[in-house]
């Protein structure tokens, strides 16, 4: 494994907070990483599941991971397949992870232009 954060991890203590779910639906990303911990956890769980109101990040797992394809991640492709026709072509989206985001260095701007509409857990 290398030291590529997956965008799209569950809430769990030492995972990195990346977002959180606007009105429309989109993800409003945070200005600098902020790591969770036990606490905000519990506090965003006592509140309903967490993956319908935040995004986190966390490192990737690659073949641990059921979305791992042929040396892949799945998600990546689907994502950078899928583009959002709102996102400006020139304009990425700020992101605190960027450097280290698993999605971008598989699938380059193709992924951050639409990832602000990818919901961990959107039912």
């Amino acid at each position: 494994m290398d030291d590529a954060l997956c965008p799209s991890a569950t809430a769990e203590p030492g995972a990195i907070l990346l977002g959180m779910v606007q009105a429309d639906g989109r993800v409003g990303y945070v200005s600098t990483p902020l790591r969770v911990d036990e606490d905000f956890v519990r506090r965003v769980e006592a509140e309903g599941n967490p993956a319908k109101r935040y995004r986190f990040a966390a490192p990737c797992i690659e073949a641990g991971c059921g979305h791992w394809q042929d040396g892949r991640c799945g998600v990546s492709d689907a994502v950078a397949a899928h583009v959002d026709e709102r996102a400006p072509d020139e304009a990425l989206p700020h992101c605190s992870i960027r450097s280290s985001c698993r999605w971008y260095r598989q699938s380059g701007k193709e992924a951050c232009r639409s990832c602000a509409l990818v919901l961990t857990d959107p039912d």
